[in-house]
């Protein structure tokens, strides 16, 4: 671990965490690949040990690369780990792509979660949401509410910075991994999620990826059209006549006709501007 040291008010707010996980007594973590899962994770491990097991669902609508985030942190807080395969495109509500998505797509990926927490004997299935969380568009945690998710972090007022900041002190893998979402975030609404698109668009952040080196990147998906979204800071990267001939040669080959940088950069959920 770590030797970072924390304020007296994370400090604090850690404790509440650690208290809240041993009074449930056992629980599932879904863990993403993210910072904030992470974290609960790490958390849930020390509160409880073997009582805790985190779950990673594996779907079309995962990244490229959160799988293997995922399991880089289970090798360092050293939770049992189960990776579960998971299909949401095969569920009409969410295929359609609907403003309302995250709700439906949450629905179905918790109640999977809490099917796999009592088939395991496991008490409550808990999450990462933060603070922060709460003055984004997301349709989700209202889903999460319904099925009685537990949410460790939002309850002890843990923003996703102190969230960093507890992964940096748990010394965890991903702690200043930028924030990433779901696949489908990359269409606008109301256009139909398919398994062939979402291939498509992660094999394009793949090889931009590995082009250009950036670490915050979205390729939003406009049918014959990719706009690749990244942190301002990286923007002078695609300047390079050379790497930008490369860029539009690998998306032209996974199948997009046009290739474009957006100007304003990367910011989270554009489609909901």
């Amino acid at each position: 671990m770590s030797s970072n040291t924390l304020s007296e008010k994370l400090s604090e707010k850690r404790a509440a965490v650690i208290q809240r996980l041993k009074k449930l007594g056992s629980v599932l973590v879904a863990l993403s690949g993210g910072v904030d899962s992470a974290v609960v994770a790490a958390l849930a491990f020390e509160a409880l040990g073997d009582k805790a097991i985190a779950a990673t669902f594996e779907s079309p609508l995962t990244p490229p690369g959160e799988l293997e985030d995922a399991i880089a942190c289970v090798r360092v807080i050293g939770i049992r780990h189960r990776v579960e395969k998971s299909d949401e495109v095969s569920i009409a509500s969410i295929a359609d792509n609907p403003r309302d998505r995250c709700f439906y797509c949450k629905q179905y990926r918790f109640q999977q979660a809490l099917d796999l927490a009592k088939e395991l004997g496991l008490a409550a299935v808990v999450d990462g949401t933060t603070l922060s969380d709460m003055g984004e568009h997301r349709p989700g945690l209202r889903a999460m509410e319904t099925l009685g998710i537990i949410s460790p972090l939002l309850e002890a007022q843990i923003t996703k910075k102190e969230a960093r900041q507890l992964a940096r002190q748990l010394g965890l893998p991903v702690a200043d991994k930028p924030s990433n979402s779901c696949l489908a975030t990359r269409i606008p609404y109301g256009e139909p999620l398919t398994h062939k698109r979402l291939q498509r668009i992660a094999a394009a952040e793949q090889a931009v990826r590995q082009l250009v080196g950036v670490k915050a990147l979205r390729v939003r998906d406009h049918g014959e059209l990719a706009r690749i979204e990244v942190a301002p800071v990286d923007r002078s990267r695609f300047v390079d006549t050379k790497i930008a001939e490369l860029l539009v040669k690998e998306l032209q080959a996974i199948g997009f006709k046009y290739v474009t940088l957006d100007l304003k950069g990367y910011r989270f959920g554009s489609f909901d501007e």
